[in-house]
């Protein structure tokens, strides 16, 4: 079967195309004739060889998180061969630039009906991120006033449609550029970054931070006394950020970061709202497995809305 695998970590035309056995799958797993694939902020990471020691240092490496396609064979009693599912591998275990990967039975569902392969695997790690965020993490309740800082970036996009099925009002930041891409979305106030600041005396009961360029720090006087800092990165982008982030989880007990859990219940929550037409997807290019440095390449030049998916045939 043909992959897309990295020689050695670094720049991304490290990847290599190249022919690899069909996996053995063991008593709890999936096979899958996988489909389509994504681009994540982590993925990028993962290749450049940041966490290395945690993925392996020597020998070709095989790297991806999200997933969707066809079972091809099954050692779990909830899915079975000729299933069309979607799922993600966890970033750091990868698999998923391959035409035929192995996934734990706990880490997919069922592809929506109203979404291609290629939609349906932009959505995994984004969807579960800002589900979890906002849900697990930031509590939100029903009318709550929520901000959502990059809110049409991949996680962000998706953040502001759940949150609008809480009929909360959402306030978000993005460019100039894609205010019109933020209101399709449901924003019901846009801050555009390049221009204005969040204004110190408006309130919030959740801070959701999809960009994660924030720490607690940052934002604090913007929140209502018992309103939550939820991110996805905490501000940590330089030793400084990191240093600044890391205190603030210690000692601001209302500061969470997001550490994604892959669940078959959160997949399903969101196929179903998928189904209800209650979050929809906005794809920003679709890239062959055989352009996949072209596509990481989009990724960390980024200014694009929504998501970078990857077609395997």
């Amino acid at each position: 079967m043909k992959a897309a695998v990295l020689e050695h970590y670094g720049s991304p035309d490290e990847f290599k195309i190249k022919e690899l056995p069909t996996p053995e799958i063991k008593d709890g797993e999936i096979l899958i004739r996988n489909r389509a694939s994504s681009v994540n902020p982590v993925d990028t990471i993962v290749r450049s060889g940041t966490t290395k020691l945690v993925t392996g240092i020597l020998g070709d490496q095989l790297i991806g998180s999200d997933f969707s396609g066809i079972v091809m064979d099954s050692k779990s009693v909830h899915f079975k061969k000729g299933d069309e599912v979607f799922g993600l591998n966890v970033a750091i275990k990868g698999g998923s630039y391959a035409q035929e990967i192995v996934a734990q039975e706990n880490t997919l569902t069922f592809k929506p009906a109203n979404l291609s392969f290629t939609e349906a695997a932009s959505l995994p790690l984004v969807g579960l991120t800002a589900w979890q965020g906002l849900v697990n993490e930031g509590k939100i309740k029903k009318g709550d006033r929520v901000l959502i800082t990059g809110c049409t970036g991949g996680v962000g996009m998706i953040a502001v449609q759940i949150a609008k099925t809480f009929d909360a009002n959402v306030t978000g930041t993005c460019s100039e550029k894609n205010t019109e891409f933020a209101k399709s979305l449901g924003v019901d106030k846009i801050i555009n970054y390049d221009n204005d600041k969040i204004p110190e005396d408006e309130l919030f009961d959740l801070i959701f931070d999809a960009s994660g360029h924030f720490t607690i720090s940052d934002l604090k006087q913007n929140l209502t006394e018992d309103a939550m800092f939820v991110s996805t990165k905490g501000g940590m982008e330089d030793f400084k950020s990191t240093l600044d982030g890391i205190t603030d989880l210690a000692f601001q007990k209302r500061m969470k970061l997001v550490v994604l859990k892959a669940n078959r219940e959160d997949l399903d929550t969101l196929r179903k709202m998928i189904e209800e037409d209650k979050i929809k997807t906005h794809i920003a290019q679709v890239f062959s497995l055989e352009q996949l440095a072209d596509a990481h390449k989009m990724m960390e030049k980024g200014g694009f809305i929504g998501k970078i998916a990857i077609e395997i045939d």
